[in-house]
């Protein structure tokens, strides 16, 4: 791996243990703002599971807006609708209580809890309390009245008292406490509210909850609920509800008073008007009474709601370590941006549903969820980004060092397809056209011109013939002194005779750029440079060749040889570019060239070789390889035989 690479992808790691370790601190602090995005994440759990059947054992008798709106109905005509005097105005008269206790639990009721607070005497006068009175003394034992914890501000501070009723006779008495999350949603248990307003205040009595009073009066003498948060049955509604104003009239009650046999009863208001409306989990505007009817059915029914660990710190440092595991995990597993994505995408999803089944199973199990889910798509996105930054970096570096060799369109090719190109390091056999080139005379060039004047000129040239050899998508497999060997057809094949032909044209583009080198030369006063270039086409095996220290990509097999043998031929034959038979029967109907004959060449000299001189492309003028055929014989004519003196 490429240390640019190496380095984002450690970069990478060093970001996912950074997540983990923020998601382990902030989980373990219980602050306040992560206790409301947490809070957030575990709503989205009960909205995913929206409502279920609630036990048939709860029922509420709603102060709901109808009923409020019966006292008009009363003043217009009092004389009609007698019933509906003791809720002419808000607050009612308490004797409208005393009827609806007595006649729920004449029709069977368990028990009636009432959600309204008696703190002061009625603005009725004595006798309206005097009714209510009457009523618990007859039931009271099956009647639970609401007290409260006031906390009121004062100029010295909060002050919190133990508000209760002032009505004789009430056996039960249960505190209607409700106190929203950080997040403003209601979701503590009321038992729990209760134990951290005494452990504040130290208050020391031992009233309980209004659900908790509710059972007892139902009869279980010690109801025993120990679960930290609520078990929500679904939003607003979901307890069975019916008006207030339905109890009062006669007729009406007839056909309601069985549906309150053997039920439990919450007396409470449901009005927005009244404003006992509440945040929670599963909607915004839940009802006092609802919560309190939803708490007694959780109880009935023993769904706790608990976390699975209740010790913050220890909390947040396994899920910290589940963080940091599970994404490094992935990191390390999965290199590439897709897959990154769908691990991490796969991963949050699984731990979403593990949060989902543990908090609506039974018993219900509250695991991190928020944070986690956070912290794995901040380490995932940090992968996918230093990722996809490293491997652009890891490409351009190999496109550089692949355009060394290979023509752009053909390392952008290599760069799309990579997994087509993994044998090329252990080897690869296909069949290719392969190309030498060699200056003519160089020994004696580079004796006459010295080093610098020398390496300058080579330069020149191989740009130059280089440049002809990419256009054509040849791939340069290496320089050997003043020598060029290129392949045609490896890494990547265009089909044979394509292949074939990219050759010839690489070849006659050598032809024609070397040609104006040499003019360039001439008028510098310099020598004029000349080469041979052979070309021969079958099976090689290509690979990287070499030792762990130093790898080089090249090709090997008979065919190379020949290419090789048959440079050094158009020397006896007296051209600048020949090819053998199998190159030729490829392109002929493509070429003009010139029948040269059978040659015996070094490492065949059982079998000669046909080659053939290229004039030109069937569709091209031969007057560049006229010129270059008289240029040469000018050239070998005036050039001095023997070694150079």
């Amino acid at each position: 791996m490429a240390k640019s690479s190496r380095l984002f992808s450690q970069l990478g790691h060093g970001l996912m243990i950074s997540a983990a370790v923020f998601g382990a601190i902030a989980l373990a602090s219980q602050h306040p703002w992560i206790v409301r995005t947490e809070g957030y994440g575990q709503s989205v759990l009960w909205r995913l599971r929206g409502p279920i059947e609630p036990p048939p054992d709860v029922v509420i008798l709603a102060i709901d807006e109808y009923s409020l709106s019966q006292g008009s109905i009363y003043a217009g005509s009092p004389e009609r609708y007698p019933h509906l005097a003791p809720i002419e105005s808000w607050p009612w008269q308490r004797q409208a209580y005393a009827l609806a206790i007595d006649r729920l639990l004449e029709a069977g009721a368990r028990a009636v809890a009432v959600d309204v607070l008696f703190l002061d005497p009625s603005l009725y006068g004595p006798a309206d309390d005097a009714a209510l009175e009457a009523t618990l003394a007859k039931w009271g034992d099956q009647v639970v009245l609401a007290a409260l914890y006031d906390a009121s501000p004062t100029d010295l501070g909060g002050f919190t008292t133990l508000l209760t009723p002032v009505l004789n006779g009430a056996v039960h008495q249960g505190l209607i406490n409700i106190a929203p999350d950080a997040d403003g949603q209601v979701r503590l248990a009321p038992e729990t509210v209760l134990a951290q307003l005494r452990q504040q205040h130290d208050f020391v009595d031992t009233l309980p909850a209004f659900a908790t009073a509710t059972l007892q009066a139902a009869g279980d003498p010690n109801p025993q609920w120990p679960s930290e948060q609520l078990f929500f049955y679904g939003p607003g509604g979901t307890i069975p509800t019916i008006s207030f104003a339905n109890l009062l009239e006669p007729d009406n009650w007839e056909r309601y008073r069985h549906q309150f046999a053997g039920k439990l009863v919450i007396i409470g208001p449901t009005a927005v008007s009244l404003q006992d409306i509440h945040r929670t989990p599963m909607d915004n505007t839940m009802p006092g009474p609802e919560i309190h009817a939803q708490t007694i059915a959780a109880m009935l029914e023993g769904r706790t709601l608990n976390p699975l660990l209740d010790n913050a710190l220890l909390r947040g440092i396994l899920s910290g370590l589940l963080i940091g595991g599970l994404g490094l995990g992935l990191g390390y597993r999965f290199s590439q941006p897709l897959p990154r994505l769908l691990g991490f995408g796969t991963t949050i999803t699984l731990w979403g549903a593990t949060a989902y089944l543990l908090a609506m199973g039974p018993p219900g199990q509250l695991i991190p969820l928020a944070i986690p889910v956070a912290c794995l798509g901040m380490g995932g996105i940090a992968y996918i980004a230093t990722g996809a930054i490293g491997n652009q970096l890891e490409e351009q570096r190999l496109r550089r060092t692949l355009e060394r060799y290979v023509s752009p369109a053909v390392a952008k090719e290599i760069l799309s397809q990579p997994e087509d190109f993994t044998s090329l390091g252990v080897g690869q056999q296909v069949q290719a056209a392969v190309l030498f080139s060699d200056i003519r005379g160089f020994s004696r060039l580079s004796y006459q011109l010295g080093a610098e004047q020398t390496v300058q000129m080579l330069n020149t040239y191989f740009n130059d013939m280089v440049a002809a050899i990419l256009v054509e998508r040849g791939t340069i497999d290496k320089f050997i002194g003043d020598a060029i060997m290129a392949e045609f057809g490896a890494p990547i094949s265009q089909g044979a005779k394509q292949d074939a032909l990219s050759a010839v044209r690489a070849a006659l583009g050598m032809r024609k750029s070397l040609t104006a080198l040499r003019q360039r030369l001439q008028a510098e006063g310099l020598p004029p440079l000349f080469h041979g270039i052979g070309i021969s086409y079958g099976n090689l095996v290509v690979g990287n060749v070499g030792s762990p220290q130093r790898l080089e990509y090249t090709a090997i097999g008979d065919t190379v040889n020949v290419a090789s043998r048959i440079e050094s031929l158009t020397k006896k034959v007296g051209t600048d570019l020949l090819i053998t038979s199998p190159l030729y029967d490829l392109i002929q109907e493509d070429v003009i060239a010139v029948d040269h004959g059978e040659h015996f060449v070094a490492g065949r000299e059982k079998e000669a070789v046909q080659v053939y001189g290229i004039i030109s492309l069937r569709d091209e003028s031969d007057t560049l390889y006229q010129q270059v055929q008289r240029d040469l014989q000018a050239h070998l004519a005036a050039t001095p035989k023997g070694p150079p003196k």
